[in-house]
């Protein structure tokens, strides 16, 4: 019985990244895509809020999540104080980015299967001047997803 339900084309996963034309699976590259769309519209999100705020890129901002789900800013920046008060609170925001960062764990654990993740992995987002970047980071050692 799980064998046939295994064969068949999950319709969640169809509605999220597409049909894989008629295969039962997913294809790792409309993951990919669909990651990097969620990326885009999470920069568009921040952009447009930190716009109105006054807030300038660059200097690059780097986010993390952290324990809570609270996002956090990982990087020094003359307006800290802006974008701390931004991030507080801000549910549409931390939402989104949890929404990225889920996708990119997928990506990350189909590349890597069989490998567990080791602990203290975060991940990032990089605002920057030239757009964003998703990545992970574990103890000093950076490994850059998506640009």
């Amino acid at each position: 019985m799980q064998e046939a339900e295994e064969q068949t084309a999950n319709p969640g996963l169809k509605a999220l990244f597409g049909d894989s034309k008629g295969s039962a699976t997913v294809p790792l590259t409309a993951i990919r895509a669909r990651a990097r769309r969620q990326l885009t519209k999470f920069e568009q999100l921040a952009r447009g809020q930190l716009l109105a705020l006054g807030v300038d890129i660059p200097p690059a901002i780097s986010l993390v999540s952290r324990p809570g789900n609270a996002l956090a800013l990982d990087n020094k920046h003359p307006q800290a104080e802006e974008i701390l008060d931004w991030l507080d609170g801000n549910v549409k925001v931390a939402k989104k980015f949890k929404e990225v960062e889920v996708l990119f764990e997928i990506v990350r654990a189909a590349e890597r299967a069989g490998a567990p993740t080791p602990p203290g992995v975060s991940f990032y987002i990089g605002l920057t001047s030239a757009g964003s970047i998703a990545y992970f980071e574990e103890q000093g050692c950076t490994q850059a997803q998506s640009a």
